[in-house]
């Protein structure tokens, strides 16, 4: 439903916030821990610059940080910095116009989730996936470490009735 580009930007800007340490982080750091290819996710970050959800720094000490906190920033704002989003009348199944006269066969059904899914971006903040994260140890969002994915199933063998915070 997003562009590569959008999931990208959500999962880079979803590690800044994770890690919350106020500093500046470079590109290929993040590239390499979320499993990003560097040169791509410096394009991908630089639109996010531009729109005020990122600060940049150039030098030493240089690198990304968020620009705002992260229950400031929508997923909305992430991902309209990557792409277009399609309005709800956009037709699933290629009609050049699909309005209530005149629908589809997938209309109402397309309509009531491109709504429903874009009020979840509406909705849905950086500081939501962090709290998520936090409340499911398990899950590796935005990372995509296989080593630290095979180290979380072995411990749900090891302790197999614990039960997330």
């Amino acid at each position: 439903m997003i562009s590569r580009s959008s999931e990208y930007a959500i999962r880079a800007l979803t590690f800044l916030a994770t890690e919350s340490d106020g500093r500046h982080h470079l590109a290929r750091d993040m590239a390499e821990r979320l499993g990003i290819p560097a040169p791509f996710l410096g394009k991908v970050l630089q639109p996010l610059v531009t729109k005020g959800l990122l600060h940049s720094q150039r030098g030493r000490s240089g690198g990304f940080k968020l620009a705002r906190t992260a229950d400031q920033i929508r997923l909305v704002e992430i991902v309209e910095a990557e792409e277009t989003l399609h309005p709800a009348d956009t037709c699933v199944l290629g009609q050049s116009e699909c309005r209530d006269e005149g629908a589809c066969p997938l209309h109402e059904y397309w309509k009531a989730t491109a709504n429903a899914y874009h009020a979840k971006l509406r909705g849905t903040t950086l500081a939501d996936l962090v709290e998520y994260r936090r409340r499911h140890p398990s899950c590796l969002y935005p990372e995509q470490d296989l080593t630290k994915l095979q180290q979380v199933r072995e411990q749900r063998r090891a302790t197999p009735d614990a039960v997330p915070a």
